[in-house]
This record gives structure tokens, sequence and C-alpha cells, in this order.
């Protein structure tokens, strides 16, 4: 008996890889497979019977391949492996020279859920093109989970435009706590809390910089390595998974932070 386990399906086996992913989509019959892997029918039939041997596809009654349990696992696997590479690739020197510990192992593994994102880069005729984009974004946002280990500029002007209209959540480290109070007075943050704030604090930094995740757009600034903070460059994304990544790295922090009272 062939060993299930002899396949190779590493990046480099790219066709099996491709015909396994194809198959997520629903069973297809060998010439539309072969359309799709852009292959003539003696490679995709023998690409395809490895597959068989291995129990990832099956052919039904109508001779369309389709996934079998295992395979359906397996491609998803690869699908997400593909992404993560293409999301180290495209951005590779933003994870090179970022410090991402503050990214926990779970969601490192899901890293290639941003793969559809952008870099905004400030230029040395536009140093605050950064800042400014993501103000831009968050003056349409509704809801803001915020989780800030520096204090922004103007951050009075901040508290303003959010206090008010927005549903805000926010994590900040005790230090950035004390000089918000002092910037934006305890009084008006306390009221903010009596309304549609939620404020909470990390007693260790968390050397996130600054991660804003909104219900339409996520935007991540960590530290360089040297531990500065970088505010020439942000990654930012729309696509519903990036939301998704970001709000459950907003979800991980709430787990350790402690609610603020200034009652």
């Amino acid at each position: 008996m062939r060993d299930h386990y002899n396949i190779s399906l590493t990046p480099s086996s790219n066709l099996r890889t491709d015909a396994l992913i194809r198959l997520v989509e629903g069973e297809k019959h060998l010439d539309v497979l072969r359309n799709d892997l852009n292959v003539g029918s003696t490679t995709a039939s023998h690409t395809l019977i490895e597959l068989e041997e291995c129990k990832l596809i099956y052919q039904d009654a109508e001779r369309n391949y389709v996934l079998t349990n295992i395979g359906k696992i397996v491609a998803r696997r690869l699908m997400d492996f593909k992404d993560i590479i293409q999301t180290l690739n495209t951005f590779e020197s933003f994870w090179l020279d970022h410090d991402l510990s503050a990214i926990p192992d779970h969601l490192l593994d899901k890293i290639g859920w941003l793969k559809d994102s952008r870099i905004v880069s400030g230029t040395p005729v536009d140093i605050f093109k950064t800042y400014t984009t993501v103000i831009k974004l968050l003056k349409d946002a509704k809801k803001l989970r915020l989780v800030c280990s520096i204090l922004p500029p103007d951050v009075k002007l901040l508290f303003d435009m959010f206090a008010v209209e927005k549903d805000v959540q926010a994590i900040v480290t005790e230090e950035t706590l004390h000089r918000s109070i002092e910037e934006v007075g305890r009084e008006q943050l306390r009221k903010a809390l009596e309304k549609n704030v939620k404020l909470y604090m990390v007693r260790q930094n968390p050397k996130i910089g600054v991660f804003a995740v909104t219900d339409y757009f996520v935007s991540l600034g960590p530290y360089r390595l040297d531990g500065t903070f970088d505010f020439a460059s942000h990654l930012i994304s729309c696509s519903k998974t990036a939301i998704d990544w970001g709000l459950a790295l907003f979800n991980h922090y709430t787990e350790v932070a402690e609610s603020v009272d200034l009652s």
C-alpha cells in the first residue's frame, strides 16, 4: 500500500497545491481543472492520480474530482500558508524592521489575513502623511478599538473627535494614561467614560506603538527593532479578514488589561 505521506505538498509542489486549492471552490471535472491549472491532460491526470492515492481527493459518480475530508483540511492549510508567504513577501521590509513581539503566536500564525493591505509611509515632502492618513480614515469610523503605548500628537483634538459620537474602547499603558489625563483633563475624561468611551490600562508596555481597528479598517504601527516608534510607516487594510484579525488582537489585550475608573 502506498504511504499516504510520501507525496510532497510543500510550496515547491505548486501543481498539486494549486489543484487542491482549486477544489476548495467545489467539485470539478478533469477538463475544468486542466484549464484552471493551465496544463495538458496527461500532466493533470498524473497529478490527480497522486492526490487520489494519498486519499486527498476522489471522483464522484459524475467523474468530478472532490476533496476528501482530509483533503479539505490540507487544502485550507495550504491556502493559509500561501497567504502567509504572500503577506511576508509583499511587506518584507515592514516585518523585518519592526518588533513583532506584541503580536501573540496564534495571530502570527494568521498573518496571512493581512495580505490585502498597503503600507502608508511618510515622504520628505510630507513627513506626516501616515498620521494624517489614519486620522482621515478615523473620521468616518463609527467604532474604534485602540491599543496605544505612545501619546499621539494633538491628543486633545483626537479626544474631542471621538469622545462624543464614536463607540470607543482604548487600551493604554499606565504612563500614557497619566499623560492623557494631563492633556485632556480628568473631568472631561471621566465624563467620556460615563458615556461612550471604555478605557483600559495595561501595566506592561505591549510595544505595539499604535494599533487601531474600526468597523471598516485596521491600522498597525509597531515599534522598530531598536525600540523607537515608527511614526512614518503603518500597515493599513480595509479587508474583512484583516479587520477580524485586528479585533482578535484587541481582544487579546483586553484579557490582560484592567478597566480604568476615574470616579
